[in-house]
């Protein structure tokens, strides 16, 4: 019989399908479908500090005779926000039967760890930083930031965060980082317990009929799990120690586990994701498009590869393929096109 059950940060999880940071899953509706149809685990839609902020903003310019309403604004504004997004963790946790993640995305430190605080203290199973700005300013004397100084801002929030807080830390990043594995490696050495890769971020476009500045596509295509793939089975490779420590409570893995996310609309896909060594993968383009059911399908697939391939448990194929485990690792290294006909 085929075990579809993964450990993932430190959480057990009963297939490695997870419902990424969405829309979708701000609704209790949609997360109760999903926690039905066979997903691993469900990562709530992301607290933003810069709505919270932004809403803050638009109502003090709606009220700007009242100056002294400043500090009552902020604080309401902010805790009504919080406070939804805490019964969201609640409702959630009542009603389903996987691990719930809460997901923040702040640029104040103190933020960070108190909403983190918060969201343990909701009932929520893990926490995922969605952590990124872009390093520009349109301050005229502002001095651009080094790559080194972006990373230990990222990494002194994880570490706030990590020491604030008992549950698993997961850091979701994007691609644009000077050096991925240095990046990571110093993720897991601040407590980041898992890391997603990548973070899809809103891509703006230019509407040449209205001439203005438009959304381009929210959804993901096939062939962007590429570049997933190709990081994931590199840092499966290099990231994972056979080292373990002792936390009082047992034995607890020393490593870096990793997650894929962004073009993951089919069972096959995912498949070749865990083969290269991802742990999990984070579906959200797929639900959008075709339901919270369809993670049914993608157990479904699962469940028939490794009955054909001969696979009782996932782990057992999981990072067979990646950069250690092949006989050509350069494969994953090229960056030009060489010759490349004969694979078709």
């Amino acid at each position: 019989m085929t075990d579809t059950t993964v450990n993932y940060a430190g959480l057990r999880l009963k297939s490695p399908f997870i419902a990424a940071s969405s829309g979708f899953t701000a609704d209790i509706d949609k997360i109760v479908a999903l926690s039905r149809s066979g997903i691993g685990a469900i990562v709530l839609k992301s607290l933003f500090e810069e709505q919270i902020n932004n809403e803050i903003g638009f109502l003090e310019s709606q009220s700007a005779e009242y100056t002294e309403n400043a500090d009552f604004l902020n604080h309401y504004v902010q805790a009504y926000a919080v406070g939804k997004y805490l019964d969201l963790i609640k409702e959630a946790k009542s009603k389903c039967d996987v691990p719930i993640i809460a997901s923040i995305c702040c640029y104040t430190v103190g933020n960070w760890v108190s909403y983190a605080r918060d969201m343990e203290a909701a009932g929520a199973d893990a926490i995922e930083l969605n952590i990124y700005s872009m390093p520009l300013s349109t301050d005229p004397s502002f001095v651009c930031k080094s790559s080194d100084e972006i990373e230990k801002e990222a990494c002194s929030i994880v570490q706030s965060v990590a020491a604030n807080v008992g549950i698993p830390v997961i850091v979701k990043i994007s691609d644009q980082y000077t050096n991925l594995l240095g990046f990571m490696a110093r993720l897991k050495a601040n407590g980041a317990r898992a890391v997603v890769l990548f973070n899809r971020f809103y891509k703006p476009d230019i509407s040449l009929k209205s001439m203005k500045l438009v959304s381009g596509n929210m959804f993901s295509s096939k062939s962007e799990y590429l570049k997933s793939l190709r990081w994931i089975a590199i840092a499966s490779a290099k990231l994972q120690s056979t080292s373990a420590k002792h936390d009082g409570n047992g034995v607890v893995s020393a490593n870096l586990d990793l997650s894929a996310s962004t073009g993951v609309h089919d069972g096959q896909t995912a498949i070749k994701l865990l083969l290269a060594g991802a742990k999990t993968v984070q579906l959200c383009s797929a639900l959008y498009q075709q339901g919270p059911f369809i993670v049914e399908d993608f157990v479904g697939y699962l469940k028939k590869f490794m009955s054909d391939k001969g696979f009782d448990k996932v782990a057992d194929f999981c990072g067979m393929l990646n950069y250690a485990n092949i006989s050509n690792p350069s494969g994953f290294e090229r960056v030009q096109f060489l010759k490349t006909a004969e694979q078709y």
